[in-house]
């Protein structure tokens, strides 16, 4: 199912994005002026708030003293005047700290596009490296067929080590830690799809769904013992408690229920519609295309077909 890969995939992307902010609070060589904006502002933030701070106790503590000398002495007193003077030039101070405050805040609050991090960069290389091109639209979206080619071994291996031999270059301290949490998202993707390996096939037997059904317990135990923190979406509640069911009842994966199943078998069709085009009857050609379909998606269905009568020799005509 597209869904539980898009849901690991999003793990994997905020993976990248803490490697991203991580990165950024030791270094701001990046390409793109957003990230490189956003990484200096959090930088800032919490020195300029320091500044902030000690700059309204120190024009406080002059504003008072100011105030009792000149009660005291006169407001025409050098010193009252000296401090006062003081007391203005940090109120000034304090002004543009709070604009330059105000404005590291605003960039932070603003936060910068996921996709232009360096780490999230490497995850989308990795993809196009075997043909898997996001789209342009709905937030860089997946197809069925980035599914297809994503969840092949090499693919998994490619995308998620991408990201460790990253970290061995720009984050060498954090490396050991990554490369376990790589680790695990090599896991759970292959373990996923096993999953969706069966689930796509035309025909399920009764091997092949207890196949199945160990590789969803496999995989949802993997998933939540690893992240536990992360929601379970409604598909990965579809593949643990009913897949099995439809699998056992119908010999069929979810694949036929989609948009690209149904496509699929609209081409079977046509396939199947040219290898009996020299049938001119119109009934006779749809009952062998129906038949053939059959078939195809019920294969314990020929063994029940009586075989041809054997042609018997006119020994007459001899």
């Amino acid at each position: 199912m597209l869904g539980i890969f898009t849901k690991m995939f999003h793990l994997l992307e905020a993976l990248c994005c803490q490697l991203d902010l991580e990165l950024a609070s030791h270094t701001t060589d990046f390409d793109s002026s957003n990230f490189s904006t956003y990484s200096q502002a959090l930088q800032r933030l919490p020195l300029l708030q320091a500044d902030l701070e000690t700059a309204q106790h120190s024009q406080k503590v002059f504003q008072e003293v100011a105030t009792y000398v000149a009660l005291v002495h006169g407001e025409e007193n050098p010193l009252a005047v000296d401090l006062l003077k003081q007391s203005a030039a940090k109120k000034k101070s304090v002004k543009a700290l709070e604009a330059e405050v105000a404005k590291c805040t605003a960039t932070v609050k603003r936060g910068y596009s996921e996709k232009e991090g360096p780490f999230v960069k490497c995850l989308d290389n990795a993809l196009q490296s075997f043909g898997v091109q996001r789209q342009q639209y709905f937030g860089g979206a997946f197809i069925g067929n980035h599914v297809h080619k994503a969840l092949k071994v090499p693919n998994i291996q490619t995308l998620c080590t991408s990201i460790s031999k990253m970290a061995q270059e720009k984050l060498p301290h954090w490396s050991g830690e990554v490369a376990g949490q790589v680790s695990k998202f090599i896991t759970a993707f292959s373990l996923y799809g096993k999953c969706h390996n069966i689930c796509d096939q035309n025909f399920i037997d009764e091997a092949q769904a207890c196949a199945l059904d160990q590789a969803i317990q496999e995989f949802m135990a993997f998933f939540r013992d690893t992240y536990p923190e992360a929601t379970v979406p409604i598909k990965m509640h579809l593949l643990e408690d009913h897949t099995l069911q439809w699998a056992s009842n119908n010999h069929v994966g979810y694949g036929l229920l989609g948009e690209q199943g149904a496509e699929s078998i609209h081409a079977k069709f046509n396939r199947l519609g040219l290898a009996f085009a020299a049938i001119k009857d119109r009934v006779k050609n749809l009952t062998c295309i129906v038949k053939e379909h059959l078939l195809s998606i019920e294969p314990q269905l020929v063994a029940a077909i009586p075989p041809p009568a054997k042609r018997v020799k006119n020994t007459m005509a001899m």
